[in-house]
């Protein structure tokens, strides 16, 4: 358990370079202090590892970083699934499970996403094709495209926001 004051003149000592630390990181400055926060809580929690700290202030700001890491990889993973359970549900539903009205929307929307597919590039049609039509991972794809795995991830990022902007404009065109 940490010395309470000894803790809170760390904080006192460190808030505001802390502060700036994190928005140099590029966070929002609306959640800069809930960052910050965080960080100290963590060292709060670890306070027993201070003790063979020699550099409070690099402590904190590698605390920081990794939280700001940490956000950054759930943000990332929360927009992975989004767009790939957009495409995913997209590219398989079955209409035979659905009714007349659903089947069609499902129809307007395959329509809609063969047409947004042919505004890609044709590499990365190909790569989308790769992933999505035959279940290629990004190093298969990228063996076969002579590109690297992240290269390739890159790509399909891309080309689902591509997609998605696409999909959404052209189903409201149609409705």
């Amino acid at each position: 358990m940490p010395d309470l004051k000894h803790f809170t003149q760390v904080v006192s000592e460190h808030h505001s370079s802390l502060r700036f630390f994190i928005l140099g990181l590029g966070v929002n400055p609306a959640w800069v202090d809930d960052v910050a926060q965080d960080a100290f809580l963590i060292a709060y929690r670890k306070w027993d590892e201070f003790e063979t700290v020699e550099n409070p202030g690099a402590w904190l700001r590698a605390i920081a970083r990794n939280v700001v890491l940490n956000e950054t990889a759930k943000i990332n993973r929360r927009q992975r699934l989004l767009n790939e359970n957009l495409t995913g549900l997209l590219l398989e539903a079955d209409p035979e499970e659905l009714s007349a009205d659903e089947q069609m929307d499902v129809a307007a929307r395959r329509t809609a996403l063969r047409t947004c597919l042919k505004s890609l590039t044709d590499k990365a049609r190909n790569v989308v094709e790769m992933r999505y039509y035959h279940d290629k991972k990004s190093h298969e794809i990228g063996e076969l495209f002579s590109m690297k795995p992240a290269a390739v991830r890159k790509m399909l990022f891309h080309a689902r926001q591509s997609l998605a902007t696409c999909l959404k404009e052209k189903l409201a065109e149609a409705r």
